[in-house]
């Protein structure tokens, strides 16, 4: 959080890392069992640059306090030390070594927003405590510090971790909120950027400074909200997502604009209908029809989902959730289930690299073919509400929660808007079209 005067809120960034896109592979064979069906092509080039900036405000040292031996530290000391060491550890997967730095408020002595620190220097801050906490930076000029990173080197990713309290100086503009979130992210452009957002929550012992701006509260070990963003272009969120973020996939989360692509296949000789075989079509799955298809006799295939890389609740969204695109087609969506409903899955290894399964009926086929789309709707996530309020003026009663959370994702949502992408959590394409 960042108090003003004597109530700074405080907050951190840490920059982001990219994203992950994995394609599947169907173990089936039979005729045309050609190449794996997998998403859509996302680049593999190696990240320009992993940012990691961290809060260093006075406002933070209630997550970030030394710890007498044998003392365990806080969930926050435990989780973001961890995060830091595997940023730290990857530098072989970008193509520049991670860099570190520490957030505070513009002075006049020191007008710098971000100052440059080692690893050791971060991890040492976190894990012992600050020694000199500065005062913080507001949400939105974080935001637009991150962003100016990227600016300058195409490919960067940003994780920021902080408790992400914004208030407005004027306690009389917290209508803005929104508003001025999604100000400081128009900076970039909308369709080649994504924010992921993880919670946690961890002890909290020191003095907290409300984002309504009223009186400091001390604290000594209840619970408080703190929050990692991840910043970036989406194909790169995804992978950060995917693979550096792994250990917060329990963690409730928020994602915007962020592209995942789960493994995904057409499936052989699995109820199927119809005479049709797996096309090589690249990085799309594709089915080549070898018969012309009715509804008096459609093809039907079952596509296999490996969704254990997507947050949590998409995988359970996804067996009433997903949707079909048909395109022109006609084609249906009929229906989605876990593997782990599937009676025939125990006998067969090829099905259990799976988490899902959808089948998909066509019974009408354009001359030059046509792509479909299975979609996943997205939603805003139920805990953010949950999260919010709008007076955090006795935090102890309350529990944890942050000063205008809600509005502060709808800034984000709202910079999002006009975007197609941002609109479905996941979408997955394939391919049907005549046989040669």
């Amino acid at each position: 959080m960042i108090p003003v005067s004597i109530f700074r809120k405080y907050a951190l960034l840490l920059p982001l890392s990219g994203l992950a896109a994995a394609c599947g592979s169907d173990a089936t064979s039979g005729k045309g069992a050609g190449k794996t069906a997998g998403p859509p092509a996302v680049s593999a080039a190696k990240i320009a640059q992993i940012n990691v900036l961290v809060d260093a405000s006075g406002g933070m040292q209630g997550f970030m306090h030394a710890n007498a031996p044998g003392q365990a530290g806080s969930g926050f000391q435990q989780t973001v030390t961890a995060l830091l060491s595997d940023v730290n550890g990857q530098k072989s997967q970008q193509a520049a070594p991670p860099a570190f730095y520490f957030v505070k408020e513009a002075t006049g002595t020191d007008p710098r927003v971000l100052v440059p620190a080692t690893y050791n220097e971060l991890a040492g801050a976190v894990s012992t405590g600050i020694q000199h906490p500065a005062l913080g930076t507001e949400l939105p000029q974080m935001l637009a510090e991150a962003l100016k990173l990227h600016a300058k080197k195409p490919g960067t990713v940003s994780i920021i971790v902080s408790d992400f309290i914004y208030g407005p100086k004027n306690p009389g503009e917290t209508w803005r909120v929104k508003t001025d979130v999604k100000d400081a992210l128009s900076t970039a452009d909308a369709a080649g950027l994504a924010v992921s957002v993880f919670a946690g929550t961890s002890e909290f012992r020191g003095n907290f400074y409300p984002g309504n701006r009223t009186h400091s509260q001390a604290l000594r070990g209840e619970k408080l909200p703190y929050y990692i963003w991840v910043v970036g272009a989406p194909e790169l969120v995804g992978r950060v997502d995917g693979s550096l973020l792994k250990r917060l996939a329990g963690q409730p989360q928020a994602h915007f604009n962020t592209r995942f692509a789960p493994p995904y296949a057409v499936l052989d000789h699995f109820q199927n209908a119809g005479e049709w075989y797996k096309a090589d079509a690249g990085a799309v799955p594709a089915v080549a029809l070898t018969k012309s298809v009715s509804r008096k006799e459609p093809a039907e295939i079952v596509l296999g989902l490996d969704l254990k890389a997507v947050p949590a609740e998409w995988q359970k969204a996804a067996a009433q959730g997903l949707r079909l695109d048909p395109a022109a087609t006609n084609a249906a969506l009929l229906r989605t289930w876990p593997v782990a409903q599937e009676p025939a899955a125990a006998g067969k290894p090829y099905l259990q690299q799976y988490t899902h399964l959808a089948k998909i009926r066509v019974n009408q086929i354009p001359g030059a073919g046509a792509l479909l789309h299975l979609t996943l709707p997205r939603q805003q996530p139920a805990w953010v509400a949950q999260a919010s309020t709008a007076n955090d003026s006795n935090i102890a009663r309350q529990g944890p929660k942050t000063f205008l959370l809600a509005d502060v994702l709808q800034g984000v949502a709202d910079y999002f808007a006009d975007q197609p992408g941002a609109q479905l959590s996941l979408d997955l394409p394939v391919r049907v079209q005549r046989a040669e």
